[in-house]
């Protein structure tokens, strides 16, 4: 007879935990689903970097060897900064051009590295 009510109790104190995992298991789903997503993000931002960081490059290379108009450095800034990215490095060697630059990613600074110059 004493074991009949504790029973009883034990049944009571299990309703709702179905309802509980299912919502803890959803939370943890969309949390999976905004860290892909912030990860997604700034690798999609990291090669659009790589790919200005370039044109700035070649851009700089064309005006050094007066295929382009313009000085090197700022117009490698110029093409930086109509596609928001900051220039932190030009140094020019030979007619060699190497540009660093970066962007703010989500969270962390994304940085690239660039070298043109003539084809030997």
């Amino acid at each position: 007879m004493c074991d009949a009510p504790i029973a009883a109790d034990f049944a009571k104190t299990d309703r709702g935990s179905g309802t509980i995992l299912a919502l803890a298991a959803i939370s943890l789903a969309i949390c999976l689903f905004g860290l892909s997503q912030v990860l997604a993000f700034n690798l999609i931002n990291q090669r659009r970097l790589q790919t200005t960081v370039d044109a700035m490059a070649i851009a700089a290379s064309d005006a050094l060897r007066g295929l382009n108009t313009g000085f090197p450095c700022p117009t490698a800034g110029q093409i930086g900064l109509i596609n928001g990215v900051g220039l932190d490095t030009c140094r020019i060697v030979g007619f060699e051009v190497f540009i660093s630059a970066h962007s703010q990613g989500v969270g962390i600074v994304l940085s690239a590295n660039a070298l043109a110059g003539p084809s030997y």
